[in-house]
């Protein structure tokens, strides 16, 4: 009996120490009351569970560490969000400052690429390669092909040759002639060189045939040039006369050059006992002086023409005036035309 009290003894001990120290860790701020039974070892628990029983203020200290850790890393992680939030989108306009900048730059790589591409590419014509050779001889016959085409124009007669028309310079020029003189044979109405040297005169033979007359002009560095005029050219001084059907012209590639009325004004052809005058609306496309000795030729807006001379000042070397006049008159006309006096006209 004594054997058996002393081990239930020693169990029930065992399982308080066991309940006690499993309240103690869970619970460690509320200490067990003491049974009663166990009055006489309660030093002996004590001791135990000042040994056994676990620091309270300690833990208490590392769960608030643990909630504070806590706390801190979620704010750090909110920050780093926001910043991480905020460096991205800094980062995104970055990126597309970026792009747009690489963008234009090669863009702009590109073109200047293909500038110098196109400026190799296009190489001078040095007359050494088979190449140049070969487009020179293409431009050649090409020009050839033009003279052949203007050559096989038929053109009516001439009553003499002209100091200052060529052969094909006058069916180019006959080829721009209205429909209504055309197929009329040439007749040279004055000429400085047979009639001297006048404005007074140039004006008188132009009463010899009414209609479109073919002034042509040559100063003495060789170009020719000149315009088609309505005749007679009477002096008004102040008053244009003349159709939309003149033009004037310049010879000084060869191949003349035709120059038709823009439409702008209707400045056709001013004469003056002073100056003849072609064209107008700022500068004259051609202007004669009163002894036919010199003369200018500028832009104007009547024909919207190029310089016609070799410069804008030039020095007379020959002028001639044609008239295209129809077979029954032409025998008349041309006796007249031979005079130094236009005498009685019958037209």
């Amino acid at each position: 009996m004594g054997k058996k009290q002393k081990s239930s003894s020693l169990r029930s001990k065992a399982v308080h120490f066991v309940t006690d120290l499993t309240t103690g860790l869970l619970n460690p701020i509320s200490a067990p009351p003491p049974l009663p039974d166990e009055e006489e070892d309660e030093s002996k628990r004590d001791q135990l569970e000042s040994k056994d029983e676990p620091d309270t203020s300690s833990f208490s200290a590392f769960l608030g560490s643990l909630l504070s850790s806590q706390d801190q890393e979620e704010e750090e992680e909110a920050e780093s969000s926001d910043t991480s939030s905020s460096s991205s989108a800094s980062m995104k306009e970055t990126s597309v400052a970026k792009k747009s900048f690489l963008s234009k730059y090669k863009q702009h790589f590109k073109n200047f690429y293909q500038a110098v591409k196109l400026s190799k590419d296009r190489k001078p014509l040095s007359g050494n390669t088979a190449e140049d050779d070969g487009l020179e001889l293409e431009m050649k016959q090409m020009q050839d092909k033009d003279e052949t085409a203007t050559t096989a124009i038929l053109i009516p007669d001439i009553s003499e040759p002209s100091l200052l028309l060529t052969d094909l310079s006058r069916r180019s020029l006959y080829s721009s002639l209205p429909a209504l003189v055309q197929g009329r044979k040439w007749i040279l109405l004055y000429s400085t060189w047979r009639h001297g040297i006048s404005l007074s005169t140039l004006y008188r033979k132009s009463l010899l045939w009414p209609g479109l007359s073919l002034l042509v002009v040559g100063d003495r560095k060789g170009s020719v040039f000149g315009g088609l005029v309505e005749a007679p050219l009477i002096p008004t001084d102040k008053k244009y006369q003349g159709t939309n059907s003149t033009f004037v012209f310049t010879d000084k590639s060869g191949q003349p050059t035709i120059y038709r009325p823009t439409g702008a004004n209707r400045f056709y052809t001013l004469c003056s006992k002073d100056f003849l005058a072609l064209g107008g609306g700022g500068r004259f496309a051609l202007y004669l002086d009163s002894e036919l000795l010199s003369g200018s030729s500028a832009y104007s807006e009547t024909y919207g023409n190029a310089c016609l001379a070799t410069s804008q000042d030039f020095d007379v070397k020959e002028v001639e005036l044609w008239g295209f006049v129809y077979g029954s008159k032409y025998d008349e006309i041309l006796a007249l035309s031979k005079t130094t006096e236009p005498g009685v006209c019958r037209w």
